[in-house]
């Protein structure tokens, strides 16, 4: 049992706020500062159901009266966007508002993202594409890449397409989408995050799509808008474009990298991109990595591209980390 010499400030104002309903809350709320009223209506959204001891407790503290006709008082993301909708004009509103929304503990897609990648496959393939590509736009970039190698690909670069080209989305149509997503799965419930779209989180997934997903993407993208295809390539890091990288840059990788995804990941590979790896390793390690490869003999094509993802994504870690840079330079750049 929680005591109320537990509860910080925020959290007994945000209780006497709930107690005492939205007309008086109003007056109370007006009175404070923009940063204060920032923080009680977030903690109304975290708090959710609060026991009633606690609600007594705290209004004791307060010498304030409440109505006891209720022996509970809620708390929610809904509860705390009623007490700024009674604020009217409040300039900070609407700001703290999407705050509250994409700030939410829980949210549906959080739970989606949990489900097994067949049953929300499943689900997507009986949806039309905008619905799919709404939905995209709120998962994280990995679900969304192995999802993506669900799909038909007609629907591939359909989705595709409808989320490069997609503006920012009212919170009413995500709650459509939630609200489907419910009635499908059940037991999920507020708001969903902000959404992300554009060029830019369509080349992320496509990085983590599989090679024939990412082709048939990009090439059905370019008959219809070739502009656009060379924009997602242009934010792509492909596995052949570690040729561009500088020679420094590739000794810190090959020290990284895990011999066993380099000996698979380099099978089929060019020459000249196995020589960008061997020329960047010590020629002992450069003969012991051949001698591999080659006893490895024949390898399924699945592993050789699971095992060039695995680089590719140490390989950014590293670039995120600061460890490297991957930028590449452009012919009319200057090289200090």
């Amino acid at each position: 049992m929680k005591d109320i010499s537990r509860l910080s400030g925020i959290e007994k104002a945000a209780i006497l706020i709930m107690s005492i309903g939205l007309k008086s809350s109003e007056t109370v709320l007006k009175s404070l500062k923009s940063k204060e009223i920032e923080k009680i209506t977030m903690e109304v959204a975290r708090m959710g159901p609060v026991e009633p001891y606690l609600v007594d407790a705290v209004i004791r503290e307060y010498h304030a009266l409440m109505n006891t006709q209720s022996n509970m008082v809620n708390g929610g993301a809904d509860q705390a966007q009623e007490i700024l909708k009674s604020l009217g004009d409040y300039p900070d509103a609407e700001r703290i508002a999407k705050k509250i929304r994409t700030t939410s503990v829980s949210t549906v897609f959080d739970e989606f993202q949990e489900v097994k990648v067949s049953h929300i496959a499943n689900f997507l393939r009986n949806e039309h594409p905008q619905v799919v590509a709404l939905i995209f736009s709120q998962l994280r970039v990995e679900k969304s890449a192995e999802l993506l190698t669900h799909l038909e690909e007609e629907t591939q670069s359909e989705v595709m397409h409808r989320l490069a080209i997609m503006e920012e989305i009212s919170p009413d149509v995500i709650t459509e989408i939630e609200d489907v997503i419910k009635d499908n799965f059940g037991g999920m419930s507020t708001q969903g995050e902000g959404a992300r779209t554009g060029t830019s989180i369509v080349a992320q997934i496509l990085n983590g799509a599989d090679a024939a997903v990412e082709k048939n993407v990009l090439d059905s993208i370019s008959k219809r808008d070739e502009v656009m295809a060379n924009q997602i390539k242009e934010q792509m890091f492909l596995f052949e474009d570690i040729l561009l990288l500088d020679d420094r840059t590739m000794q810190t990788i090959n020290l990284e990298l895990d011999k066993n995804d380099l000996i698979v990941g380099l099978k089929g590979s060019s020459d000249e991109l196995m020589t960008k790896f061997f020329s960047n390793m010590s020629g002992r390690a450069a003969e012991m990595l051949q001698e591999d490869m080659d006893a490895l003999g024949p390898v399924p094509l699945a592993e050789v591209k699971e095992a060039q993802q695995k680089i590719l994504k140490k390989i950014k870690d590293m670039d995120e980390e600061g460890k490297i840079s991957m930028k590449i330079l452009s012919e009319d750049e200057l090289v200090q």
